[in-house]
């Protein structure tokens, strides 16, 4: 649980058309159209940090985790319904004062090269996706995906000015290694802070602010059910490149407020504090 779901959008690659004079763009129009042949490498870097607040762990100090994440995200073309695109893990990396890297090397080492196939409607809309493999690694992938995911979004469906917002339901992408049995769901809003029109480019400056609504969600953990509650608020925001179809980079971070109880916790049960911060940035892989 402590290895966040979110790290949290794939990389948030999108195309869009804008509508407007160049250099003074009023209103764009958010549509999915990378360029075909694209590839866009990234890097996710992610810091959590949590503290028990009582239960029987409330001795432990606060553990700190970092995590790094470098793939490369490629536009296959035109696919049926929409636009396919191919997500390739470079390399992931954990470091924690907690925890040895031993324990976990060898399956962060299985993740190396592992590929996921996409295809995205016009509105950036997931219509399918398949992961390359099989056995763990092919979960692991489809679980980081999905936290990836969390820095992502659909598109609104129609044009939207500086101040005009739009709400997005995204899975959460907390507590990524838990068997969830109920579906991670939040609210995101976002709003256009800054269009900006610059020789052929255009970008979109979005706000971002996630909630945590704190409905029960239950996994399963070792055999037995435990139900946990998450709340609280994640802000940040994203920029965009119209011409390049793709996020140049984004922040997302706050502090989310944890309970669990059932399985060995009991009724009594647990509560933690996450405190989590989030960059993704269009660059070079190590």
């Amino acid at each position: 649980m402590v290895l966040s779901r979110r790290l949290p959008l794939v990389a948030a690659v999108a195309g869009a058309v804008a509508l407007g004079c160049r250099g003074d763009a009023r209103r764009v129009t958010l549509r999915y159209h990378p360029p075909q042949g694209a590839s866009y490498r990234y890097t996710i870097e992610q810091h959590n940090g949590v503290k028990f607040e009582n239960g029987p762990m409330t001795k432990v100090p606060e553990q700190q985790i970092l995590m790094h994440i470098y793939f490369t995200q490629s536009i296959t073309g035109p696919a049926e319904g929409g636009t396919g695109v191919t997500v390739r893990f470079d390399s992931t990396t954990i470091d924690s004062p907690m925890l040895q890297s031993s324990a976990f090397a060898p399956a962060l080492d299985r993740l190396r090269g592992l590929t996921t196939m996409l295809v995205y409607d016009d509105r950036r809309n997931v219509l399918h996706a398949t992961t390359a493999g099989a056995g763990e690694a092919t979960q692991a992938g489809d679980q980081l995906l999905r936290g990836m995911k969390g820095l992502s979004f659909p598109f609104p469906e129609g044009p939207v000015g500086v101040g005009d917002s739009w709400t997005a339901e995204i899975d959460m992408p907390l507590g990524q290694m838990a068997n969830v049995t109920t579906p991670l769901k939040t609210k995101t809003r976002l709003t256009i802070k800054e269009i900006t029109a610059a020789g052929l480019d255009t970008t979109v400056l979005i706000a971002l602010e996630t909630t945590l609504p704190g409905d029960p969600i239950v996994v399963t953990q070792q055999g037995q059910p435990i139900t946990m509650k998450l709340s609280g608020t994640l802000t940040g925001d994203q920029l965009f490149s119209l011409t390049r179809g793709a996020a140049v980079h984004s922040q997302l971070g706050g502090t989310i407020h944890i309970n669990v109880t059932g399985g060995p916790l009991g009724a009594g049960g647990m509560d933690m504090t996450m405190t989590q911060a989030t960059s993704l940035t269009l660059g070079g892989v190590p």
